[in-house]
């Protein structure tokens, strides 16, 4: 029997990797969605789709009923301990299936950021649920580079507001290959897992790093916090999704973020993936479509 899988979040960076890797493993896949027009690329691989915002109590229980394993994933935003709280409410009345949930790295009460605060929040809920759980705290995506393309092909620049710190940033792809491993065979539950990438880098290291693909010289410049925040509530993220990057950028610039773990191949056998795999593999395929 194959095992049913219900995923929020569905479209977005790690649930777009994730729902082709269950198909492929044999899982049948739900996705709650909340844009349809998203929901017709899913549709298009044999996804059960369900429309429906997280505040939605009769999508949301849809969505989850009969599931083996849920993959809970929410976008960073005020709301999102209430969301994940509905979701948990959900999962313990479609009876008693494993929930993997995508927290926010280092999630504690006195975290530096809201986010932060916010998914220590639904991770002690998720842990005091009495449902069997893994909750996942990845490091910084590199995935987030891929903002700084146009600056990068432009001005042969990236801006950044981490100062001189080093962040074990890590891949989405190995977030994705943790979270399809645990889905599909149960393992790490009651495990807090923080995959990282293989080393703690700087944006200076990540700019040589480009420049070494690119042949060509790419600097990185540092902007303050508030430059951050500026830039953040520019691109539509609003107040609240500014002062969490102003304030995520601080800590990352402190030296928080300095530390790296052997997770990724503790769960899938594989050693993380480089900045260099990174860069070669998933960022040039950027740089290919601006030129395009």
């Amino acid at each position: 029997m194959s095992k049913k899988v219900t995923i929020t979040g569905a479209t977005g960076n790690i649930g777009q990797l994730v729902v082709p890797a269950l198909l492929e493993g044999g899982a049948e896949v739900t996705a709650l969605v909340r844009d349809p027009q998203k929901a017709e690329g899913l549709q298009s691989q044999e996804v059960t789709v369900i429309e429906g915002e997280f505040t939605d109590t009769e999508a949301v229980q849809m969505a989850v009923e009969g599931a083996d394993a849920i993959l809970m994933i929410a976008p960073p935003n005020p709301d999102s301990a209430k969301q994940m709280s509905g979701l948990i409410n959900a999962a313990k009345k479609a009876g008693n299936p494993y929930v993997v949930r995508i927290s926010a790295l280092k999630a504690a009460a006195d975290a530096p950021t809201d986010n932060g605060k916010l998914h220590h929040e639904s991770d002690t809920e998720l842990m005091e649920s009495g449902l069997p759980y893994t909750i996942v705290r990845p490091h910084f995506f590199m995935q987030n580079i891929w903002m700084s393309i146009p600056t990068i092909q432009e001005q042969g620049q990236m801006y950044w507001g981490m100062g001189n710190g080093k962040l074990g940033m890590v891949d989405v792809r190995d977030i994705a290959d943790v979270a399809v491993e645990i889905l599909l065979d149960g393992s790490h539950q009651g495990e807090i897992l923080n995959p990282t990438g293989p080393e703690s880098i700087t944006f200076t290291q990540v700019a040589e790093a480009i420049s070494k693909f690119l042949d060509k010289e790419i600097s990185y410049v540092p902007v303050t916090y508030e430059q951050v925040k500026h830039s953040i509530i520019e691109m539509g993220w609003g107040d609240w999704g500014g002062q969490m990057m102003h304030d995520y950028a601080k800590a990352y610039a402190e030296g928080w973020g300095d530390f790296t773990t052997d997770d990724v191949e503790k769960v899938t056998g594989n050693k993380s993936r480089s900045i260099e795999q990174f860069v070669n593999e998933v960022l040039a395929y950027g740089f290919q479509q601006q030129t395009a």
